[in-house]
């Protein structure tokens, strides 16, 4: 008797390691406006058995991505942990891709709040299932790349162009 073929259904959550867990909080759910779904600690034999070690502890808070997803923030509490390379451009590095409505706004917003920003809303050009968008890279306060997209649908709804 054959089984079914397990297969991917869909995006559920993207999970960042902070140092800082009330810095990054603050961030995202600050800066960034997202909702903060839970929060809390947690420990116990079950986080023991997942990551293959004893006497695990975290802080946690899950953030709402929409549509069902959730952006989960974790400290570690025991084990601590070191910092890792944040450059955008080392293999294996990682960014987390947010879409917004009016990424001018929200660019002054992270300039004025003392954010790094890198650059200004950039639009992007090459045809393809990216022209049009304006992106631009914030970084967190672990030094985590957050994309923030704005698409052409939402700038040709009359949302914001800031062209």
């Amino acid at each position: 008797m054959n089984s079914p073929r397990t297969h991917v259904s869909g995006f559920d959550h993207v999970s960042v390691t902070t140092s800082d867990l009330d810095a990054s909080v603050a961030f995202y759910a600050g800066h960034l406006e997202m909702t903060v779904l839970d929060s809390g600690e947690s420990e116990g034999s079950a986080l023991d058995e997942l990551l293959g070690i004893e006497d695990v502890r975290i802080r946690f808070a899950d953030l709402d991505l929409g549509e069902g997803r959730v952006l989960e923030l974790i400290e570690f509490v025991q084990p601590t942990g070191r910092p890792v390379s944040k450059k955008q451009w080392d293999p294996g590095a990682t960014h987390i891709g947010l879409r917004v409505s009016d990424i001018d706004s929200l660019h002054d917003r992270l300039r004025d709040g003392g954010v790094r920003v890198i650059s200004k809303p950039v639009r992007l050009t090459e045809e393809g299932a990216w022209e049009g968008a304006r992106v631009l890279y914030a970084i967190d306060p672990d030094g985590t790349w957050v994309e923030l997209v704005q698409r052409p649908d939402v700038m040709q709804s009359g949302i914001s162009d800031g062209a």
